[in-house]
Parts: structure tokens; C-alpha cells; sequence
């Protein structure tokens, strides 16, 4: 994995855990009739980490790095009656939780392979 994609890997990370916040937050007011439902648009990550697949690094990279880039999702509140049932967001919590477990696993396994690397031996 190159920096690149460790940043694109923190990227998804903190993408998974917004949405976990989120929904676990629809979950608590699933009941209450008047409280707003929370929306993700991650079409902007989504159009950052699609780029850091096919595009030239250097532009990725710098996009990535930048404290003001737009590279995380927006959070709406919206008033409807329709609100997903709570099967369905306890179903997304899950997996923000499953894919959150992934991306972590993965970074911990790619810096065990460059300590081994390094080292030259699995042990600490």
C-alpha cells in the first residue's frame, strides 16, 4: 500500500464511522415522530476516492492531505414521514461496523507485512 492508499483507507475508515453515528442516532429516534432523520451525501468522497483509483496521484494526494478539501460526507437532517424501518438501520449499523472491521483489519495486516520487512522477523 502506498501513502496514497493508506489515505484513502483512513478516508473510508472515518466514512464508516460517520455513518455508524448517524445511524445509530436514527436508531435512538426511530420512535419520535417529530425528530429529523440524518442523510448522508458522500457523493464527494465518493467522487475523491473513485479518483484516487484511476487518476494521477499527485492531485489525489494533495486533495487528501488538505485540511479544507470537501473528502468527507455531509450530514442532512431531513423531516419526512418516510424513515426506514428500524430493521433497516440496525442493518446499516451493521454494516458501518462490518466494513469499518475490514478496513481496519486490512491497515493492520499491511503494517505487520512492512514490519516484518523491516525487521526481518514476525515479533515485535
Amino acid at each position: 500500500m502506498s501513502d496514497l492508499t493508506i489515505d484513502a483507507v483512513r478516508m473510508a475508515l472515518n466514512l464508516n464511522q460517520l455513518k455508524a453515528e448517524v445511524t445509530s442516532w436514527n436508531i435512538v429516534n426511530a420512535s419520535a415522530v417529530d425528530a429529523p432523520m440524518f442523510v448522508i451525501d458522500q457523493s464527494a468522497t465518493d467522487a475523491l476516492l473513485g479518483a484516487a483509483a484511476n487518476g494521477p496521484t499527485s492531485v489525489i494526494r494533495d486533495a487528501l492531505a488538505a485540511p479544507s478539501s470537501p473528502t468527507m460526507a455531509v450530514v442532512h437532517e431531513q423531516y419526512t414521514a418516510d424513515r426506514p424501518s428500524l430493521d433497516q438501520l440496525v442493518a446499516d449499523s451493521v454494516s458501518a461496523g462490518m466494513n469499518y472491521q475490514a478496513l481496519s483489519e486490512s491497515l493492520s495486516r499491511h503494517f505487520g507485512l512492512m514490519r516484518l520487512a523491516i525487521s526481518g522477523r514476525s515479533g515485535a
